[in-house]
Protein backbone atom coordinates (compact mmCIF):
# COMPACT_ATOMS: atom_id res chain seq x y z
CA UNK A 1 0.00 0.00 0.00
CA UNK A 2 1.69 3.43 -1.15
CA UNK A 3 1.72 5.93 1.62
CA UNK A 4 0.72 8.41 -0.94
CA UNK A 5 -2.19 6.66 -1.36
CA UNK A 6 -3.72 8.10 2.08
CA UNK A 7 -2.26 11.32 2.10
CA UNK A 8 -0.10 13.12 -0.45
CA UNK A 9 3.28 14.51 0.43
CA UNK A 10 2.54 17.73 -1.60
CA UNK A 11 -0.34 18.90 0.24
CA UNK A 12 1.48 17.14 3.46
CA UNK A 13 4.09 20.21 2.78
CA UNK A 14 1.33 22.99 2.06
CA UNK A 15 -0.74 22.30 5.19
CA UNK A 16 1.57 20.24 7.54
CA UNK A 17 -1.23 18.57 7.83
CA UNK A 18 -4.40 17.53 6.74
CA UNK A 19 -7.09 14.98 7.70
CA UNK A 20 -8.14 13.40 4.65
CA UNK A 21 -10.70 10.34 4.05
CA UNK A 22 -10.46 7.46 6.97
CA UNK A 23 -9.20 4.12 6.15
CA UNK A 24 -11.58 2.00 4.52
CA UNK A 25 -12.10 -1.28 6.65
CA UNK A 26 -12.24 -1.07 11.06
CA UNK A 27 -10.89 0.97 13.10
CA UNK A 28 -11.55 4.88 12.80
CA UNK A 29 -9.88 8.75 13.16
CA UNK A 30 -8.79 9.77 16.80
CA UNK A 31 -8.56 13.71 17.21
CA UNK A 32 -5.58 14.08 19.17
CA UNK A 33 -6.34 17.08 21.45
CA UNK A 34 -3.98 17.22 24.17
CA UNK A 35 -0.14 17.35 24.09
CA UNK A 36 -0.24 13.75 25.81
CA UNK A 37 -3.25 12.29 25.01
CA UNK A 38 -3.31 8.35 24.96
CA UNK A 39 -3.33 6.55 22.02
CA UNK A 40 -6.88 4.48 21.88
CA UNK A 41 -6.12 1.02 22.12
CA UNK A 42 -3.75 1.68 25.18
CA UNK A 43 -3.23 -1.39 27.24
CA UNK A 44 -0.70 -0.73 30.08
CA UNK A 45 0.70 2.53 30.92
CA UNK A 46 3.29 4.07 33.59
CA UNK A 47 4.96 6.93 34.37
CA UNK A 48 8.46 7.08 35.44
CA UNK A 49 9.70 10.65 35.90
CA UNK A 50 9.30 13.00 33.06
CA UNK A 51 8.72 9.73 30.70
CA UNK A 52 6.08 7.42 30.20
CA UNK A 53 5.72 4.41 28.56
CA UNK A 54 2.86 2.53 27.07
CA UNK A 55 2.09 -0.44 25.20
CA UNK A 56 -1.41 -0.30 22.77
CA UNK A 57 -3.05 -2.71 20.63
CA UNK A 58 -5.69 -2.17 18.14
CA UNK A 59 -7.03 -3.35 15.32
CA UNK A 60 -5.97 -1.53 12.03
CA UNK A 61 -6.88 0.79 9.63
CA UNK A 62 -6.70 3.70 12.65
CA UNK A 63 -5.38 7.14 11.91
CA UNK A 64 -4.42 9.84 14.38
CA UNK A 65 -4.89 13.24 13.91
CA UNK A 66 -3.34 16.58 16.09
CA UNK A 67 -4.65 19.87 14.09
CA UNK A 68 -3.22 22.77 14.16
CA UNK A 69 -6.30 24.33 15.50
CA UNK A 70 -6.03 21.89 18.84
CA UNK A 71 -2.18 23.01 19.58
CA UNK A 72 -2.00 25.41 22.66
CA UNK A 73 1.38 26.93 22.01
CA UNK A 74 1.63 28.25 25.96
CA UNK A 75 1.58 24.21 26.69
CA UNK A 76 5.17 22.95 27.21
CA UNK A 77 4.78 19.42 24.67
CA UNK A 78 6.38 16.25 24.00
CA UNK A 79 8.04 13.97 21.94
CA UNK A 80 6.59 10.69 21.16
CA UNK A 81 8.87 7.73 19.84
CA UNK A 82 7.02 4.96 18.68
CA UNK A 83 8.54 1.47 18.19
CA UNK A 84 6.13 -0.99 16.74
CA UNK A 85 6.00 -4.42 17.70
CA UNK A 86 3.63 -6.36 14.90
CA UNK A 87 2.27 -4.39 12.36
CA UNK A 88 3.44 -1.21 10.74
CA UNK A 89 3.32 2.40 11.64
CA UNK A 90 3.44 5.61 9.26
CA UNK A 91 4.17 9.05 10.15
CA UNK A 92 3.64 12.34 8.26
CA UNK A 93 5.06 15.53 9.74
CA UNK A 94 7.06 18.35 9.01
CA UNK A 95 6.53 17.66 5.26
CA UNK A 96 8.18 14.17 5.64
CA UNK A 97 7.08 10.98 5.93
CA UNK A 98 8.49 8.06 7.51
CA UNK A 99 7.13 4.43 7.67
CA UNK A 100 8.64 1.89 10.22
CA UNK A 101 8.39 -2.11 11.44
CA UNK A 102 9.46 -3.86 14.45
CA UNK A 103 12.54 -3.29 15.13
CA UNK A 104 12.48 0.08 13.67
CA UNK A 105 11.35 3.28 15.67
CA UNK A 106 9.88 6.81 14.78
CA UNK A 107 9.77 9.92 16.53
CA UNK A 108 6.95 12.82 16.06
CA UNK A 109 6.33 16.13 18.15
CA UNK A 110 3.18 16.56 19.83
CA UNK A 111 3.65 20.73 19.48
CA UNK A 112 3.09 20.73 15.62
CA UNK A 113 0.49 19.29 13.38
CA UNK A 114 0.94 15.48 12.91
CA UNK A 115 -0.95 12.55 11.32
CA UNK A 116 -0.06 8.60 11.95
CA UNK A 117 -1.61 5.81 10.37
CA UNK A 118 -1.45 2.22 11.64
CA UNK A 119 -2.54 0.40 8.69
CA UNK A 120 -3.45 -3.02 9.61
CA UNK A 121 -3.71 -4.43 13.02
CA UNK A 122 -0.75 -3.70 15.53
CA UNK A 123 1.08 -3.51 18.60
CA UNK A 124 3.28 -0.98 19.39
CA UNK A 125 5.27 0.91 22.87
CA UNK A 126 4.86 4.11 22.97
CA UNK A 127 7.00 6.60 25.24
CA UNK A 128 5.95 9.79 25.58
CA UNK A 129 9.24 12.16 27.00
CA UNK A 130 9.47 15.97 28.06
CA UNK A 131 11.54 18.33 25.86
CA UNK A 132 13.46 19.46 29.09
CA UNK A 133 14.60 15.72 29.61
CA UNK A 134 16.06 15.37 26.38
CA UNK A 135 17.63 18.64 26.42
CA UNK A 136 16.00 20.14 23.21
CA UNK A 137 13.65 22.74 22.24
CA UNK A 138 10.65 21.83 20.03
CA UNK A 139 12.14 23.65 16.91
CA UNK A 140 15.82 21.83 17.67
CA UNK A 141 13.77 18.87 17.53
CA UNK A 142 12.29 19.33 14.03
CA UNK A 143 14.82 17.40 12.18
CA UNK A 144 14.20 14.01 13.87
CA UNK A 145 10.75 13.65 13.31
CA UNK A 146 9.07 11.61 10.92
CA UNK A 147 12.76 9.98 9.89
CA UNK A 148 12.64 6.20 10.14
CA UNK A 149 15.18 5.18 12.90
CA UNK A 150 16.89 1.72 12.11
CA UNK A 151 16.49 -0.79 15.29
CA UNK A 152 19.25 -3.20 14.36
CA UNK A 153 22.34 -1.17 15.58
CA UNK A 154 23.89 1.23 17.32
CA UNK A 155 21.82 3.26 20.33
CA UNK A 156 18.53 2.57 18.63
CA UNK A 157 19.31 -1.32 18.56
CA UNK A 158 19.64 -1.27 22.35
CA UNK A 159 16.32 0.99 23.09
CA UNK A 160 14.19 -1.09 20.36
CA UNK A 161 15.24 -4.58 21.88
CA UNK A 162 14.73 -2.57 25.58
CA UNK A 163 10.80 -1.94 24.46
CA UNK A 164 10.75 -4.71 22.50
CA UNK A 165 11.03 -6.45 25.96
CA UNK A 166 8.95 -4.05 28.38
CA UNK A 167 5.78 -5.37 24.68
CA UNK A 168 6.94 -9.11 25.88
CA UNK A 169 6.20 -9.05 29.56
CA UNK A 170 3.01 -6.31 29.27
CA UNK A 171 2.00 -7.53 32.45
CA UNK A 172 4.81 -6.47 34.43
CA UNK A 173 5.23 -3.23 32.79
CA UNK A 174 4.94 -0.89 35.81
CA UNK A 175 7.73 -3.08 37.74
CA UNK A 176 9.87 -2.98 34.53
CA UNK A 177 9.74 0.70 33.76
CA UNK A 178 10.10 1.34 37.42
CA UNK A 179 13.56 -0.69 37.30
CA UNK A 180 14.31 0.60 33.86
CA UNK A 181 12.53 3.92 33.12
CA UNK A 182 15.97 5.33 34.05
CA UNK A 183 17.49 3.41 30.97
CA UNK A 184 14.54 4.59 28.77
CA UNK A 185 15.29 8.08 29.85
CA UNK A 186 18.77 7.74 29.23
CA UNK A 187 18.60 5.92 26.02
CA UNK A 188 16.04 7.95 24.46
CA UNK A 189 18.10 11.07 24.79
CA UNK A 190 21.62 9.84 24.03
CA UNK A 191 19.93 8.42 20.57
CA UNK A 192 18.78 11.76 19.96
CA UNK A 193 22.07 13.41 20.69
CA UNK A 194 23.17 10.39 17.69
CA UNK A 195 20.75 11.15 15.41
CA UNK A 196 20.80 15.26 16.10
CA UNK A 197 24.91 14.87 14.77
CA UNK A 198 23.95 12.65 11.89
CA UNK A 199 21.34 15.84 10.79
CA UNK A 200 24.13 18.03 11.93
CA UNK A 201 25.39 20.67 9.24
CA UNK A 202 26.05 23.45 11.27
CA UNK A 203 28.20 24.61 14.18
CA UNK A 204 24.28 25.24 15.87
CA UNK A 205 23.64 22.01 15.49
CA UNK A 206 27.02 20.71 16.88
CA UNK A 207 27.01 22.51 19.83
CA UNK A 208 23.31 21.58 20.25
CA UNK A 209 25.20 18.05 20.09
CA UNK A 210 27.39 18.29 22.73
CA UNK A 211 24.82 20.20 25.10
CA UNK A 212 22.71 16.87 25.25
CA UNK A 213 26.09 15.07 25.53
CA UNK A 214 26.71 17.55 28.41
CA UNK A 215 22.98 17.29 29.50
CA UNK A 216 23.47 13.32 30.04
CA UNK A 217 26.47 13.48 31.53
CA UNK A 218 25.51 15.60 34.65
CA UNK A 219 21.65 13.40 34.27
CA UNK A 220 24.00 10.29 35.54
CA UNK A 221 26.22 11.87 38.22
CA UNK A 222 23.68 14.30 39.95
CA UNK A 223 24.67 12.80 43.43
CA UNK A 224 28.18 13.26 42.93
CA UNK A 225 28.60 15.92 45.27
CA UNK A 226 32.35 17.22 43.32
CA UNK A 227 29.79 17.62 39.98
CA UNK A 228 30.67 21.21 38.98
CA UNK A 229 30.81 23.09 35.71
CA UNK A 230 34.81 22.84 35.88
CA UNK A 231 34.67 18.90 36.19
CA UNK A 232 32.35 18.66 33.24
CA UNK A 233 34.47 21.82 31.18
CA UNK A 234 37.65 19.47 31.83
CA UNK A 235 35.36 16.15 30.71
CA UNK A 236 34.36 17.06 27.50
CA UNK A 237 38.16 19.05 26.19
CA UNK A 238 36.02 22.36 26.75
CA UNK A 239 37.50 25.44 28.24
CA UNK A 240 35.09 26.91 31.14
CA UNK A 241 34.30 30.18 28.99
CA UNK A 242 33.14 27.89 26.31
CA UNK A 243 30.77 25.91 28.56
CA UNK A 244 29.38 29.30 29.77
CA UNK A 245 28.42 30.03 26.03
CA UNK A 246 26.38 27.47 25.17
CA UNK A 247 24.47 26.89 28.44
CA UNK A 248 23.88 31.19 27.56
CA UNK A 249 22.52 30.54 24.38
CA UNK A 250 19.65 28.60 26.83
CA UNK A 251 19.50 31.50 29.05
CA UNK A 252 21.29 29.81 32.23
CA UNK A 253 24.51 29.26 33.54
CA UNK A 254 25.64 25.24 33.60
CA UNK A 255 25.52 26.12 37.44
CA UNK A 256 22.47 26.93 37.56
CA UNK A 257 20.80 24.37 35.37
CA UNK A 258 22.56 21.50 37.71
CA UNK A 259 20.83 22.83 40.57
CA UNK A 260 17.74 23.10 38.48
CA UNK A 261 18.38 18.98 38.06
CA UNK A 262 19.08 18.10 41.12
CA UNK A 263 15.85 19.89 42.39
CA UNK A 264 13.70 18.50 39.45
CA UNK A 265 14.90 14.78 40.49
CA UNK A 266 14.10 15.40 44.41
CA UNK A 267 10.80 16.31 43.13
CA UNK A 268 10.16 13.92 41.46
CA UNK A 269 10.84 11.73 44.20
CA UNK A 270 9.52 13.20 47.17
CA UNK A 271 5.70 12.77 45.06
CA UNK A 272 6.85 8.64 44.60
CA UNK A 273 4.79 6.62 47.18
CA UNK A 274 7.12 3.96 47.08
CA UNK A 275 10.24 6.24 47.73
CA UNK A 276 7.73 7.26 51.20
CA UNK A 277 10.18 5.60 53.58
CA UNK A 278 13.60 7.73 52.76
CA UNK A 279 13.99 10.56 54.83
CA UNK A 280 13.56 14.15 53.51
CA UNK A 281 17.31 14.72 54.10
CA UNK A 282 18.37 11.51 51.87
CA UNK A 283 16.46 12.58 48.96
CA UNK A 284 18.22 15.45 48.87
CA UNK A 285 21.83 13.96 49.09
CA UNK A 286 20.72 10.89 46.32
CA UNK A 287 20.68 13.95 44.07
CA UNK A 288 23.78 15.47 45.47
CA UNK A 289 22.09 18.23 47.80
CA UNK A 290 23.57 17.82 51.12
CA UNK A 291 22.37 19.22 54.38
CA UNK A 292 18.95 19.07 55.50
CA UNK A 293 18.42 23.06 55.65
CA UNK A 294 20.90 23.63 52.56
CA UNK A 295 18.06 21.63 50.55
CA UNK A 296 15.27 22.82 52.20
CA UNK A 297 15.88 26.42 51.37
CA UNK A 298 16.78 25.53 47.87
CA UNK A 299 13.76 23.48 47.10
CA UNK A 300 11.58 26.49 48.84
CA UNK A 301 13.41 29.24 46.97
CA UNK A 302 12.35 26.89 43.49
CA UNK A 303 9.12 25.71 44.26
CA UNK A 304 7.61 27.80 47.02
CA UNK A 305 7.23 25.19 49.68
CA UNK A 306 9.85 23.04 51.49
CA UNK A 307 10.17 19.32 50.73
CA UNK A 308 8.28 17.61 53.61
CA UNK A 309 5.62 19.74 52.66
CA UNK A 310 5.51 19.10 49.35
CA UNK A 311 5.76 15.15 49.96
CA UNK A 312 2.43 15.61 52.44
CA UNK A 313 0.80 17.67 49.82
CA UNK A 314 1.98 14.62 47.08
CA UNK A 315 0.93 12.06 49.03
CA UNK A 316 4.88 10.54 49.24
CA UNK A 317 4.75 9.83 52.66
Amino acid sequence: MEVDAVLRLDELKRTHITAGPAPAGRGGVQIVREHDEPLDGTTRTHQFGGVRVSLVKGDGPRELIRPGRQIDPSTAGCLRVVRPLTGSVWVFQDGRHGTVRAPQLVCFDSTRPYKVVMPENFRLVDIMVTHRLVGLTAPEAEPLTARPWSGAEGLAALLSSLLDGLGRHGREVETAVDLLGGSVVGLTAALFTERMREVAEDPQIARQTLMLHIQAYVRDRLAEPALSPVTIAREHNISLRYLQKIFQEHGISPARWIRDERLARCRTELADPSLGHLPVALIGERAGLYGASHFSRLFRDRYGITPRDYRRERGGS
